[in-house]
């Protein structure tokens, strides 16, 4: 077991890690935009990237994971190799063919999604954006099948830093706004694309199946009510907002939202990137009832473990980094953050209906979760505003774990250690009673008392005693075998050099 956890979690730390440095450097980028841009511009850049997002999910339902799950049903290169291929070519076609007529005529999206159409150039902008990013998912697909993930990493983080450093030269140098934004995205994400396209085609080859395609389809179609969950749960608020309390009010929100949403890049997307190759692969272990109930107590406890962390400090984080427009969206932070945390619970009960290979049921948990989450939106935020978006995105997340834990254990049974996580949730939530009612003005008081509270979380999960014996020791010996293995080619040739000038 501890062999197996040592590979997950080496995984998913180079995943992670990727994630970390990345949204490190996505923060610079707040105070920044909350220093160029006002409320409104804010919103309307969160709205347009936003709709990019809702059409990958229209026009390629569920085709990465229908990808990934094909790759690995089969053990021969070559169909793998046309796998890969005829997804990459179907969302080049797809994805160009739309990117198009968003670009030709852009008058008609700018008025639906805005309310004027003199956002018309923002929407090709984002047009451009959406091509290069949509089409290179097979290509990433593909890096994650294979298991490449410091390929993987270093081209998120090239991807990351150029498209800030473009940011800042685009928006504060040559004062573009918003559409300075996307002009960096475009530049950043095509290079990317390029390199990815090109290492793809080049090992799979141009191998367009039809027959492979409607297969990829057909598996992919029932999960698009699973994205479309998934969209309506994370971001469909943000339109609610917009029709009901304005642009404004989508902006401020948004700032606090992406701090939140920081446990689903720090923890949730590197675990699931690792976590659905490899658990199709745990699954065919005689321990894997075992292995999935300790991966999922240990992933639970880092998922409330960061939401602790960041709900405790956030206000502090908040005074130093965000602009004044945009500092009490700070109160919203807390409540999302545990949100997200039951989010991350219930996409791992998700791994157990996809073994099963239960896409219908799958399906009607994405369709109940969109409906609740839709209903919520509109009876809350229509009367509280950004407050009601908050509510509404915690009880969504909420029934989605609830339903996909109550569909999974029925097909694919492991348990899931309840009396552990309260007893840890119960920590998390005295200790952020005890910093709530701080009542210190002093930054560097506060800051210092706060240390204390998440001092005392950790010692009490250290009490707790819940990583495997032996863990630590597997992982030490792999990380030195691994160094050594690289070290090894490196130092033959340097001997041999120094035989030869000998």
């Amino acid at each position: 077991m501890n062999e197996q956890l040592t590979k997950l979690i080496r995984n998913a730390a180079v995943y992670g890690f990727g994630r970390i440095l990345g949204k490190v450097i996505s923060f610079l980028l707040i105070p920044f935009y909350t220093h160029y841009f006002s409320a409104g511009e804010y919103g309307v850049m969160e709205i347009l990237n936003l709709t990019a997002m809702v059409a990958a999910v229209l026009l390629a339902p569920g085709l990465s994971t229908a990808v990934m799950r094909f790759y690995y049903d089969t053990d021969d290169p070559q169909e793998k190799k046309q796998i890969i291929s005829t997804g990459l070519i179907f969302t080049l076609l797809i994805g160009g063919l739309a990117a198009l007529a968003a670009i030709i005529s852009p008058a008609a999206s700018s008025q639906i999604l805005l309310g004027n159409a003199k956002y018309t150039t923002l929407v090709q902008l984002v047009a451009g954006s959406f091509f290069f990013t949509f089409t290179a998912d097979i290509g990433w697909v593909y890096l994650r099948g294979q298991q490449r993930s410091g390929l993987y990493t270093f081209l998120t983080q090239a991807f990351l830093i150029s498209s800030v450093v473009l940011n800042v030269y685009f928006v504060a140098v040559r004062k573009l706004g918003v559409a300075g934004s996307f002009w960096a995205n475009i530049i950043a994400g095509s290079v990317v694309w390029a390199i990815l396209i090109f290492l793809t085609f080049r090992e799979v080859g141009w191998r367009l199946s039809v027959d492979k395609l409607y297969g990829l389809l057909k598996f992919g179609a029932p999960l698009f009510t699973v994205w479309l969950a998934a969209f309506v749960l994370n971001y469909s608020d943000r339109f609610f907002l917009q029709r009901f309390h304005g642009i404004d009010s989508v902006g401020v929100y948004a700032v606090g939202y992406k701090f939140a949403y920081v446990l689903s890049l720090l923890v949730i997307q590197p675990f699931q990137l690792m976590w659905e190759p490899q658990s199709y692969e745990i699954s065919r272990r005689d321990d894997s009832a075992a292995l999935f109930s300790r991966i999922f107590l240990l992933y639970s406890v880092a998922l409330i473990t960061i939401a602790f962390f960041l709900s405790l400090s956030i206000r502090e984080v908040f005074e130093i980094v965000v602009g004044p427009r945009f500092v009490e969206a700070y109160r919203f932070v807390p409540l999302l953050a545990f949100a997200y945390v039951l989010q991350g619970m219930g996409l791992f009960f998700e791994a157990g209906l996809l073994i099963r290979k239960k896409n219908l049921a799958l399906s009607l948990v994405g369709i109940a979760s969109t409906l609740v989450c839709v209903g919520l939106n509109f009876g809350l935020i229509r009367v509280w505003g950004a407050w009601g978006a908050v509510w509404a995105t915690f009880l969504s997340f909420a029934f989605l774990a609830a339903a996909s834990y109550w569909s999974s254990v029925r097909v694919y049974p492991f348990h899931c250690n309840p009396a552990v996580l309260f007893k840890v949730l119960g920590w998390s939530a005295g200790l952020l009673l005890a910093g709530y009612f701080l009542r210190a003005e002093s930054l560097l008081i506060r800051i210092a008392v706060k240390c204390v509270l998440m001092s005392a979380f950790v010692f009490a999960l250290v009490r707790m005693r819940l990583l495997p014996a032996g863990l630590f020791s597997s992982m030490w010996t792999e990380a030195v075998a691994d160094v050594r293995g690289r070290l090894s080619p490196i130092v033959s040739r340097v001997g041999s050099l120094v035989k030869g000038v000998n």
